[in-house]
């Protein structure tokens, strides 16, 4: 059975990669292993860092709750840590056949956060990538 994982940022979520995955998992019944990775803590953290924070773990907690409803077989781990690394060491340590990956780029700064991200995951992976963008809404 494949092994199907999908990171999901801290700060930013990845919804439309966990619904695609979700989709892909049911067509060929593979396990989705779905890693929650939270940035370092640090002394200042602001308010609003941290209320983002938590609606993106309560978003993924409802999200999950209705992929296993529906029967999927899904594994949920949260770490600490910078993306790349962790994501990295999950893949290696878990046996992950396929990462799908989210972008973000709504803008310049977050289009060419996205392409050093994938950079750094593309050269360091066992495993194949599948990138998936968030539909434009306008």
């Amino acid at each position: 059975m494949e092994n199907i994982l999908v990171a999901v940022d801290g700060r930013h979520g990845a919804w439309e990669a966990l619904s695609h995955a979700c989709s892909l998992v049911k067509r060929i019944q593979a396990v989705l292993y779905v890693l929650l990775v939270m940035p370092p803590a640090t002394g200042k953290e602001r308010a609003g860092d941290e209320s983002g924070r938590q609606s993106v773990r309560k978003r993924l907690d409802l999200h999950l709750a209705t992929a296993k409803a529906e029967g999927l077989i899904i594994n949920y781990f949260m770490t600490e840590g910078q993306y790349e690394d962790e994501v990295i060491n999950f893949v290696n340590h878990h046996k992950i056949a396929l990462l799908v990956h989210e972008t973000r780029g709504k803008n310049a700064r977050s289009a060419a956060r996205d392409a050093a991200v994938l950079r750094a995951l593309r050269h360091r992976l066992t495993c194949k990538m599948e990138v998936v963008a968030p539909m434009k809404t306008t």
